[in-house]
This record gives structure tokens, sequence and C-alpha cells, in this order.
């Protein structure tokens, strides 16, 4: 036995999002990093983004679910010095608070960003003083 803890994965809108939609690649997936003990922390904001986006029982059941899972950490905007870095990272990097938040937990922890495009975070980055580290989910047939 080891004492290696994998550096925790943050998980962004796009990922909820598929998750929120019942797409079952990325549900095993996540499921998959869960089951082998992969740390994953989730924007607060970002799981109210995704559910504003699908509006279902079954997305809300959904997020359930992911935050239950033994090794998902919810992030969330917990004092005003937290917010106040949020508003600095919204005004720097021109994201919408829901990304700027997962943007503001990636650039703290130095933790990497799991998304379905990693195009989205390219600019962002750029407007920071570190770079983000992005790793994006491609569907292996497409």
């Amino acid at each position: 036995m080891t004492d290696f803890t994998p550096v925790p994965l943050i998980l962004d809108s796009t990922v909820l999002h598929e998750l929120a939609r019942g797409e079952i690649g990325t549900i095993s997936l996540i499921q998959g990093y869960d089951a082998d003990g992969q740390p994953m922390v989730v924007s607060a904001l970002a799981i109210t983004r995704a559910l504003v986006d699908t509006h279902t029982e079954e997305a809300a059941d959904a997020m359930h679910g992911l935050t239950s899972l033994e090794y998902v950490t919810v992030a969330p905007l917990r004092d005003t010095e937290q917010a106040e870095l949020l508003a600095e990272v919204v005004a720097t990097t021109g994201l919408e608070a829901y990304e700027a938040h997962t943007a503001a937990i990636a650039d703290i922890s130095f933790c990497p960003i799991l998304t379905m495009d990693a195009t989205r975070w390219v600019d962002a980055s750029t407007h920071l003083d570190e770079p983000l580290h992005i790793i994006e989910i491609r569907d292996p047939e497409g």
C-alpha cells in the first residue's frame, strides 16, 4: 500500500453538463476515477450552471449523485475574501462567474481542470499569473 495521493482534478461546467445530460461515457469516467481514489473538486457555482442549463429532475439527481461520490469535494464560495478573489478573476479573465470560480480554484490549488473543451480556457489562462493546466476529455471515436 502506498501513501500516494493523486493531484485533484477540477471538473468544469462542460463535464458537469455531460453528467447532467446522462452521458454514459462521462459518467463511467468519473465513477472510474472515484473507484480509483482520484480526488475531484467541483465548484458549487459550476453545479448551479449545469442545473440552469439542463433544468430537469434527472440533472439534479445526477449532481446529487456526483457530489455523493467518496472522492468528490464541492468547493463553495466561502467568504468575502473568496468573493473578492472571484471578482478579480472575473475582471481579469472575462469569464462568467461560474467558470471564473472553477479557474480560481484551479489557479490557487495548482490543480488541472478537466474539461470537454480545452479551447474555452486558453484565453483566460493567459490573463492569470500562472497558466491553467487543462486536461481535455476526448471522444475516442470522434
